[in-house]
């Protein structure tokens, strides 16, 4: 069977604008609107880094439902391949391959006439989706409110200060953001989150909470909001790095790794990951951060034994229901057998 591609389509860069010293904004040409997509969706953006493809995924920064033309927002990271190549080298009219929109933990429709409160934590990059919701949500819904609380080291790391600080003046009484920046010793934390919500009540009955940052972060945010009783369909996480995890059990050499529905067969040298042994890029599974935190190479665990890795992507329900992510699941038995789900 040959393998399903997923279509990346060859766009040119239209603009670079820096919003910090690591940290950039990339707006691609897009005239046909192929990316498609709405406010906190994600694209997978593929480069050829050192002779290697690398996929990652960025959530847009840009909102579609104004008609802005797809944007993501990109921060240097240690060691990050793909990141430190579009933060330092990418330049306007380099042709980049993107993936169209997907949507991710960031699942909000934005429309007139809604009237609701929106409570957003973010850290950092995290800025990126909730600015692609706050812009359009500013614009389009008239009856809505949004709080922002978002944490970085120092002023000069903020990014989007200009047009936050501009929102908040258009929109005095619909928009406040409250900056907490770690280099004065003020981070978010659950006091962070309970000043949040006891200076600034919600002001309709629909009410909505949004948290993307570092890991740290987001499970002390949610962790906070769900023992205050928040709803389920209410409280929207996405994450963009993997917890540390400490120790793992030592995966099989040798495995022979099947894809059934795929009639796609590989073997796992020591170490592989699934996605690996099923070829990598050659793989018929889709694949973006390779880190867990993306979801997209889930698969369903039909037979044999894996150590799960940090499948950050991945529900409590999904886990349970054996489903795996191939990037960073290895094999802990002579044979493994998975279902694609994409």
């Amino acid at each position: 069977m040959i393998p399903e591609v997923r279509t990346a389509h060859p766009l040119r860069i239209a603009r670079i604008r820096p919003e910090t010293a690591d940290a950039v904004t990339v707006t691609f040409d897009d005239p046909d609107r192929v990316l498609g997509g709405s406010a906190g969706w994600y694209v997978i953006v593929r480069l050829v880094v050192e002779g290697e493809e690398h996929r990652r995924a960025f959530s847009l920064s840009s909102t579609p439902e104004m008609s802005q033309p797809p944007a993501i927002t990109v921060k240097r990271h240690p060691g990050g391949l793909v990141s430190s190549h579009l933060v330092e080298r990418a330049r306007t009219g380099d042709v980049v391959d993107v993936e169209p929109a997907a949507a991710g933990g960031f699942e909000v429709s934005i429309g007139a006439g809604r009237r609701r409160t929106l409570y957003c934590f973010a850290a950092g990059s995290g800025i990126g989706p909730i600015m692609s919701i706050v812009r359009g949500v500013m614009t389009m819904e008239e009856g809505s409110v949004v709080h922002l609380l978002y944490g970085n080291r120092t002023p000069a790391d903020t990014i989007f200060a200009e047009e936050l600080a501009a929102l908040a003046a258009d929109h005095p009484e619909r928009f406040r953001v409250y900056l907490l920046f770690s280099g004065g010793g003020r981070r978010i934390d659950h006091r962070a989150v309970d000043r949040l919500l006891v200076s600034a009540p919600p002001t309709t009955a629909d009410v909505w909470y949004l948290v993307c940052g570092p890991p740290g972060m987001n499970r002390t945010v949610e962790a906070r909001l769900r023992s205050l009783g928040t709803p389920e369909d209410r409280l929207l996480v996405e994450r963009y790095q993997p917890p540390h995890r400490d120790a793992a059990p030592t995966p099989y050499d040798g495995a022979l790794v099947r894809l059934e529905d795929q009639d796609h067969t590989g073997t796992a040298a020591a170490g592989d990951v699934l996605l690996d042994a099923l070829g990598g890029p050659a793989s018929p599974l889709f694949y973006a951060c390779r880190s867990g935190v993306c979801g997209t190479c889930r698969a369903l665990l039909v037979a044999g034994e894996v150590d799960p890795g940090v499948p950050f992507a991945l529900t409590e329900a999904e886990e349970a229901a054996g489903v795996v992510l191939t990037c960073v699941a290895r094999p802990l038995s002579a044979e493994v057998v998975l279902r694609s789900l994409a």
